[in-house]
């Protein structure tokens, strides 16, 4: 089987994942509704706010974290349904990382690019890009620790991730 010309990272999303995600979901919304306590406990107290503070200050937040509330579960279940998917028909292998570049950025992060090596099964080679903030990734990348890491990968589709946490395979797909 030929390796596609284009692949396509996903976020490996565990069960556990996915119901983090999901129970962040409550709190934001709580977050939200205790923000818009405060134009409309102003606007019943006969205060007169102006309509730049209301829109700015405290109208966009509020609709942040309502947008957020609804999107949270179901970015979580695309996830875990992406990663179920690439469970089922993908195969887990090992990935030499060759370098970790720093990504600069205004406000300190630790976030990178992995670059991986990987050698499929019938000997082609690939070389794929992942960029995250992991310590494992950073460590495999600078050479500090094993300079391996496990991706699961679909040849078929093209579709692959890097296994974070956990075995591939070893966990439920209960949510």
């Amino acid at each position: 089987m030929a390796a596609p010309s284009q692949w396509t990272e996903i976020t490996w999303q565990t069960p556990a994942l996915a119901r983090h995600d999901r129970r962040m979901a409550p709190v934001v919304l709580g977050i939200g509704l205790a923000l818009l306590a405060i134009p409309v406990g102003l606007i019943l107290g006969g205060e007169a706010v102006p309509g730049v503070f209301v829109l700015v200050v405290l109208l966009i937040p509020i609709v942040g974290c309502l947008v957020l509330a609804v999107r949270l579960p179901r970015a979580a279940g695309r996830k875990l349904a992406a990663t179920q998917a690439l469970a089922r028909s993908g195969e887990e292998m090992p990935a030499r990382a060759i370098s970790w570049t720093q990504i600069p950025r205004e406000a300190p992060s630790t976030e990178g690019e992995l670059r991986l090596w990987v050698t499929l099964p019938d000997g082609d080679h690939v070389t794929l890009t992942h960029v995250c903030d992991w310590s494992d990734c950073e460590a495999a990348g600078r050479g500090t620790a094993d300079r391996s890491v496990h991706v699961m990968l679909d040849r078929a589709t093209g579709v692959w991730a890097v296994v974070h946490t956990g075995h591939a395979r070893s966990w439920s797909a209960e949510v």
